[in-house]
């Protein structure tokens, strides 16, 4: 037995998972990308990614850039993996042009308007449509005569979506633009709403959030002249209403008091995060501090003018199969939505454990000089030694648990070091940004396949090892999918022979009708060559009973109605049983032949 098979053998005993081995070894991924593919449009191959986003058809959305030391490629692109040897296509890339309001010169010799430099966030795709969102920095986009004559440049940052497939702008910062002659806002659709009229956004930190193939809701940031300080808020705003002209709304922001609070005196929201939105609602997570919270949590908005605030979950609430009294008093920002079930990580407790951080040696160069040179010994932070990932169900408002730390789940928290450095950017915007410091971050994904058959893969760290977990049913059982310390092989036949998985990951839309996609980085420490890819993986919610897509322990309906969505799926198709890359009548027959209880249960 090899050593990195071992170290799984052994991180499954510590998690009493006797099918451990098998859950690795049983599961195919399906490549979407790697590093031996030639970027579109270039003759440099791919070599890094992000963590993708993949929509219930296939369509993975991802972030990817070549290898330097020249400037790299970089940019978002998709492949559908519903189509038999689909291409991959760009969203949009770095030296693009920027989708209008744009009239400024590009700088760069030719006849383009300013184009785009960076994508600073993963990018993310509609649970109910095609529609992609992601942020972006770009070159100063708007040019326009002050009242003194002189000329501006502004427009460095926004979000932008695909409506109908073509690109356009959400939102960006040129909502205080005025007309020289009249005074007159030129984009009042982009100010910030709540506040003094033409007040504009400075950045838009975080992951934007596509909805109903219409809608993009976005965390915002803003300076509040009046009161000469720094705001942040969650908002959407439609990309099709009112001829696309449709203002920004706001869900909340640091000029509101938290719900629930009596008397005069109220506390206003001092942090709030990255919104998840589905089917018409958007949930976020809002804090009195963030990094001391004592107050706020998780919240449910429809996504209508001044929407009612309902709780998911909050700082205080009991922690589900805990003593009494036993509450939550941390919780993550990345929450996973899909319109019924929100998936979320959570602290409780006052036991830590302290661990020392150390600056990344790969992305942009001037992150990794600010952190070298802010941080050369490393950051030492304490870390709670109670977590877990739970899932809330907005229809019954009950929150489950989906795993917790001990037996044998060490720790579910990882970090980041982010932020614009001072100094950095162009155009003639300030602006209050977000500088450079150490973020924890923590990874679930999860896919309602039923009432109560919820489905969930979470990331988090056993027996030394970085592990993606499996949970099916709000009674499941964690059960590993793959994770460090794997043979690259196994997950890319590619890989060099002698790799082996050194970085894994997923995001909050990485999970979707039963398909999983992720991002894994592989090695071979004796030849020093390194391989990476995005890929994909049906996640059968019961591994024991093929044809019971749902995991509820027997092929009905439900199961039948999950396979008919998939007809003609190519690729790694969860409803492919006979497992000859496509869905189709042998496919269907198989499960006719299985109806009824599974023997055996749920497999969990």
């Amino acid at each position: 037995m090899d050593y990195a098979r071992h170290r799984f053998l052994a991180a499954a005993t510590l998690l009493g998972i006797s099918q451990f081995a098998h859950a690795v070894s049983g599961t195919s991924w399906t490549t979407v990308v790697n590093n031996g593919q030639l970027m579109p449009n270039s003759n440099k191959l791919f070599n890094s990614y992000n963590q993708p986003s993949i929509d219930p058809s296939g369509l993975v959305v991802f972030r990817a850039r070549s290898k330097g030391p020249s400037q790299p490629v970089r940019g978002i692109y998709t492949r559908d993996m519903g189509v038999p040897a689909a291409p991959i296509s760009v969203v949009a890339a770095v030296g693009a042009e920027v989708p209008q309001p744009n009239n400024t010169p590009s700088g760069g010799g030719g006849s383009g308007l300013a184009a785009f430099n960076e994508f600073p966030s993963f990018p993310r795709i509609d649970v109910g449509s095609r529609m992609i969102a992601t942020r972006a920095q770009t070159q100063p986009t708007w040019t326009y005569l002050l009242p003194d004559g002189s000329e501006s440049r502004v427009g460095t940052a926004g979000v932008y979506a695909t409506v109908d497939g073509a690109l356009n702008t959400a939102t960006c910062l040129l909502g205080n633009v005025r007309d020289a002659a009249t005074g007159e806002l030129v984009f009042p659709w982009w100010q910030v709403p709540g506040t003094a009229v033409g007040t504009r956004f400075d950045q838009f930190p975080g992951a934007a959030s596509p909805c109903d193939a219409e809608f993009v809701v976005f965390k915002g940031n803003w300076t509040d002249v009046a009161a000469a300080t720094g705001r942040t808020g969650v908002y959407y705003r439609s990309t099709t209403a009112a001829g696309g002209v449709a203002p920004v709304v706001r869900i909340a922001d640091s000029l509101m008091p938290i719900p629930g609070q009596a008397g005069l005196n109220k506390v206003p929201f001092g942090s709030t995060a990255p919104p998840s939105a589905a089917f018409g609602h958007a949930v976020f997570l809002g804090l009195d501090s963030e990094e001391s919270p004592t107050m706020g949590g998780i919240y449910l908005a429809a996504l209508m003018p001044d929407p009612p605030l309902a709780p998911v979950a909050l700082l205080g609430d009991q922690v589900p199969g805990e003593s009494a009294g036993t509450v939550f008093n941390r919780m993550g920002e990345a929450l996973s939505f899909d319109g019924r079930w929100v998936g979320f990580w959570a602290a409780w407790g006052t036991e830590t454990r302290s661990i020392t951080l150390q600056c990344p040696t790969d992305g942009q160069e001037d992150i990794l000089q600010y952190c070298t040179e802010h941080y050369p010994e490393g950051f030492m932070v304490d870390v709670p030694v109670h977590q877990g990932f739970f899932v809330a169900d907005i229809q019954t408002g009950v929150v489950h648990t989906l795993a917790k730390t001990g037996a044998g789940i060490d720790d579910m928290m990882y970090w980041n070091f982010s932020g614009r450095p001072p100094a950095s950017g162009s155009g003639d915007e300030g602006g209050e940004q977000e500088p450079p410091r150490w973020r924890s971050a923590t990874f679930v994904a999860i896919n309602g396949l039923g009432s109560t058959n919820v489905q969930a893969v979470f990331k988090a760290r056993a027996a030394g090892d970085d592990l993606l977990f499996q949970v099916t049913g709000l009674d499941g059982v964690a059960s590993p999918l793959a994770g460090t310390g794997t043979p690259g092989v196994d997950i890319d036949s590619q890989a060099p022979a002698g790799s082996q998985v050194i970085s894994i990951g997923i995001e909050r839309d990485a999970l979707r009708n039963g398909m999983l996609a992720m991002t894994a980085s592989m090695l071979d420490e004796v030849s020093g060559e390194s391989w990476a890819g995005v890929y994909v993986s049906p996640v059968r919610a019961n591994p024991g009973c093929a044809a019971d897509l749902d995991g509820d322990g027997s092929v009905t309906g439900s199961d039948l109605g999950l396979m008919l969505a998939q007809l003609g799926c190519w690729g790694a198709c969860i409803a492919d049983l006979d497992g000859d890359g496509s869905v189709g009548g042998l496919d269907l027959g198989i499960m006719l032949a299985g109806w009824g209880p599974c023997s055996g249960g749920s497999g969990q």
